[in-house]
């Protein structure tokens, strides 16, 4: 196989970590996206990652003229492989909002031309790929197996480490059929080592795998959160019993906390609690832990209020991972809105975002933690800045109770500060 071209379609924290590994191993890419000013941030080279390596990759290739960047489909043409990254996204209702996806491939399928293999890495329902992405190709008048092939490949990478982890977890693909798998398999080839490539039975398998686990890691941190609620209760430490629980090599359980944000996990267990109504059957599992991860937040609110008379707080944190500027459904938004329910006047610290984007957000920032001047005290993004808090200086700033959304500190080492602590079933 020889590539002509690889185009990358959408140009988001995934396409760029895709687009970066495919250069990296010395192949030309296209990117697209609609978005244009972030087309022309890149072309004009002010283009920022804050992915390790990906900056860098990304500039060093646009000035070798071994990446080009465009917002007109047209750039797509004579590609041998075009790999789709543009989101799969909800709605408030948690309906899936397919429209911005559909007509991207609606743009690519005028240029589909001697087996071009569209990729697919998207996280999208069980049976997207077969009934409705290849409807809407054949309906442009293209043929499977002549004009294109199509695979899905699930992308299965966490930010702040997406590079490293394209490199070590395994790269799932299954095809539209076997020959379709298989072309699929052998494009990869040229950017991914041949052990980490495995083909599925189905494309409908390999879309599954990455929903699978995100339901899986959803439905485990909710049974922790209901674990703990109880452990709290029963004056229980929920750290120990889990630490412990975890070494008789059955149990994996994972840690409870004041939420659970970010582009997968609150989002993708809603593509099979809808794929399961339409076929009768109700996921009632992954709709009570949705329901339970995202109440924790109000649950939090409601342990400590009553031991607070001034009605103010400082949340610590908007990312929804440690030292990565993202925000997307971060914890921080549902626990801001239950304060404010409850009259608190509410700041926030992130060190990662500047006071304007904090203020464009609707928070009230503070660029000291020390000078918020509040007797209640949120940890919801484990930031590592947050690890050397001067206990002392925060006591004297007016903090009389630190609540530990992610369990991290010492309560021993906090309350010898004479600030009281609360922790998830701690």
């Amino acid at each position: 196989m020889q590539f002509k071209k690889i185009s990358v379609i959408g140009f988001g924290k995934i396409g760029q970590a895709v687009a970066a590994n495919i250069l990296r191993n010395n192949l030309p890419v296209v990117v697209i996206d609609t978005n244009t000013k972030l087309i022309n941030s890149l072309l004009e080279f002010n283009f920022e990652s804050n992915e390790p390596d990906v900056k860098e990759i990304i500039t060093n290739a646009l000035k070798s003229k071994k990446l080009m960047a465009s917002s007109d489909f047209k750039e797509i043409q004579n590609s041998s492989l075009m790999i789709i990254c543009i989101p799969l996204l909800i709605d408030i209702e948690k309906n899936i909002n397919e429209t911005p996806f559909l007509n991207c491939i609606k743009e690519i399928a005028p240029f589909l031309t001697n087996k071009t293999i569209i990729s697919v890495e998207t996280t999208i329902p069980v049976g997207f790929s077969r009934n409705k992405i290849l409807p809407l190709l054949e309906k442009a008048h293209k043929k499977h197996g002549v004009d294109f092939y199509l695979i899905y490949s699930p992308e299965r990478v966490k930010s702040g480490t997406m590079l490293k982890q394209l490199l070590q977890n395994p790269k799932i693909i299954g095809g539209i059929n076997n020959e379709a798998a298989k072309n699929g398999i052998e494009a990869y080839s040229y950017f991914f080592p041949q052990d980490l490539l495995i083909q599925t039975s189905s494309i409908e398998t390999s879309e599954m795998i990455k929903l699978a686990g995100m339901v899986y890691r959803d439905i485990n941190i909710a049974l922790s959160n209901q674990l703990a609620q109880f452990a709290k209760i029963a004056g229980i430490d929920t750290k120990e019993v889990i630490e412990l629980a975890n070494t008789d090599g059955e149990a994996n359980l994972l840690y409870p906390g004041i939420g659970v944000g970010g582009h997968c996990t609150p989002v993708y267990p809603y593509f099979l609690i809808n794929s399961f109504d339409k076929v009768g059957l109700d996921f009632s599992l992954a709709k009570e832990s949705r329901r339970i991860n995202d109440i924790m937040a109000s649950y939090t609110v409601d342990l400590v209020d009553a031991e607070i008379n001034d009605k103010k707080a400082l949340i610590l944190g908007l990312g929804f991972r440690p030292d990565v500027k993202e925000d997307t459904l971060s914890s921080t938004y549902l626990l801001d809105k239950k304060l404010k329910e409850k009259n608190y006047k509410v700041f926030l610290h992130d060190p990662l975002f500047s006071q304007e984007e904090l203020k464009t957000r609707k928070f009230n920032p503070v660029e000291d933690i020390y000078l918020a001047k509040t007797p209640l005290v949120f940890l919801v993004t484990n930031h590592s800045c947050y690890k050397n808090i001067n206990w002392y200086k925060l006591k004297e700033s007016g903090c009389k109770v630190f609540i530990d959304g992610r369990n991290s500190f010492d309560k021993k080492t906090v309350e010898s500060a004479g600030i009281k602590y609360f922790g998830i079933g701690r």
